[in-house]
């Protein structure tokens, strides 16, 4: 199910028949070394987390999405609204991402970040949504800026590693 359209992407709902190309993004060292616990997915974590954001379709609505190239129906990357264990209150969503090296450098994750918090705050009414960023990643550092991301506060994630937290909220 498409989700939102951008001037470049079609972003849509992750389904098993994305577990190729979503692993060909998780399971790559360089594109996940500032998420999570810095390490690549495994393919059977790479598959469970597709299971969840369909399941969380189902539930909240909203998770984490396939980013597809209009051009050619390439998957690029992901893009998504998810639960965070260091948003207060719980209940508000991170604004998570990431794209193939190829495409990087090109504004794609400010394109399709500012839709998808569009989409978070219009269709959803979220009132907050926040990003987590290991403070060496001044790429998304950048990007969180540009989205309008202000910094909220430094904190140790789920896997002690440092994290900035910022913030946006729907009145911003």
């Amino acid at each position: 199910m498409t989700i939102f359209e951008t001037a470049r992407t079609i972003v849509r709902h992750l389904t098993e028949a994305d577990s190729d190309s979503f692993y060909a993004v998780t399971g790559d060292a360089e594109l996940m070394q500032y998420m999570g616990d810095n390490k690549p997915l495994s393919r059977e974590l790479s598959d469970k987390w597709i299971q969840v954001s369909i399941h969380n379709y189902a539930t909240k609505g909203y998770g984490c999405s396939a980013v597809i190239d209009k051009r050619d129906g390439a998957f690029i990357g992901f893009c998504g609204l998810v639960r965070s264990e260091l948003a207060e209150p719980p209940d508000d969503a991170e604004l998570i991402y990431s794209f193939k090296k190829a495409v990087w450098g090109q504004g794609l994750a400010t394109e399709v970040g500012a839709a998808m918090l569009a989409y978070g705050f219009e269709t959803y009414s979220l009132k907050r949504i926040i990003v987590t960023i290991d403070p060496a990643n001044t790429a998304s550092i950048r990007v969180a800026n540009k989205l309008g991301f202000v910094y909220n506060r430094s904190e140790p994630d789920e896997h002690g590693l440092p994290t900035h937290i910022y913030e946006l909220t729907d009145s911003d």
